[in-house]
């Protein structure tokens, strides 16, 4: 079932026909060589519509460029391998020096029907351009179709709010002492937010009219978040008893649980952990050393809440009136 997943059958499909399509349209036109077409069309078919094109337009730019190698080389040593051999020479290096290296072995098999030929014309020439254009032409087209992961990301986002809400529901339980150890498999989540933020780049390729870099800041925050929950984790884990300042957080943060929503911008929740934060200001001093220790804890522990929300907060600042009637619901 796994090894069915990992496989792309749309690209696999586009692949093959388009490969066919390119030969047979290579043979309407009546062109030498048509299964270059074919070849070209095969690697022209990229994992999003943005690659596709960029790399279309670098093979078109290294064939111009090769075409001018190509005569040179032949007309000076002539139609044979020595001439081949400097003109990869020459190529090879000009599509490192200027990230042309996509349009390497497309180009290079054209110059070779030219070899082959024995001589260089404009029907030559017009012959190999027009197979590149067929080729280059028709895995743009075909990658204009491209499923959207949108779906996918929404779903990663519920989950991922899902999971932060469990995640503070046991630091609840555990700081008003419904639960005595405080665990929670941070690794997995971590894992899922990867993923999702996969998607979101794949998706903002993808689309060619919009920029989806919402999404992609959108679970870097969370991934943020994330890192400083599973920091609170391992200090309350060193927490010994609950003094009456456990309550409050765990009060603070039952009230907070429902209203982690995407849209809050967290600052009312900012206004309501400052007066938690007062409140413990003037408590009466710790009277054992196991409770200084643990409200020393609580202390940090509060710091890091406060840290949680900024995160948010500073996100819901940064998206524009745009991007939050666009996705905001």
């Amino acid at each position: 079932m796994d090894f069915f997943e990992r496989i792309n059958f749309t690209k696999v499909l586009k692949i093959a026909i388009g490969s066919g399509v390119a030969i047979l349209i290579a043979e309407f036109l009546g062109l030498k060589y048509v299964s270059s077409a074919g070849i070209i069309t095969l690697l022209s078919i990229q994992d999003t519509k943005k690659s596709t094109i960029k790399i279309a337009l670098k093979r078109i730019a290294g064939f111009a460029v090769s075409i001018f190698i190509a005569f040179a080389a032949f007309n000076t040593i002539g139609y044979n391998v020595p001439a081949f051999i400097c003109y990869l020479l020459v190529f090879v290096a000009i599509c490192i020096a200027f990230g042309l290296y996509e349009s390497l072995s497309p180009c290079a098999v054209l110059v070779t029907h030219i070899m082959s030929e024995k001589y260089m014309n404009i029907d030559i020439v017009r012959n190999e351009a027009a197979l590149m254009l067929t080729g280059t032409s028709l895995g743009i087209l075909l990658n204009m179709y491209m499923p959207r992961n949108l779906k996918h990301i929404r779903e990663y986002q519920a989950r991922i709010e899902d999971e932060i809400k469990i995640i503070l529901d046991r630091l609840v339980k555990f700081l008003n002492g419904s639960e005595a150890k405080l665990e929670y498999d941070f690794d997995s989540l971590e894992k899922i937010i990867d993923d999702a933020v996969a998607k979101s780049y794949t998706d903002k390729d993808n689309i060619l009219s919009y920029d989806l870099k919402y999404f992609i800041n959108y679970m870097e925050m969370r991934k943020s978040q994330i890192m400083v929950l599973r920091y609170i984790f391992i200090q309350g884990s060193a927490m010994n008893s609950r003094p009456a300042q456990a309550y409050d957080i765990a009060d603070f943060l039952q009230n907070m649980i429902p209203k982690l929503h995407e849209s809050n911008n967290a600052v009312n929740a900012l206004i309501d952990l400052y007066f938690v934060k007062e409140k413990h200001k003037s408590s009466e001093l710790p009277k054992t050393g196991t409770e200084f220790e643990d409200r020393a804890i609580l202390r940090s522990v509060l710091v890091n809440i406060e840290q949680f929300l900024e995160i948010k907060r500073e996100f819901a600042e940064n998206i524009s009136d745009e991007e939050k009637k666009m996705f905001w619901k």
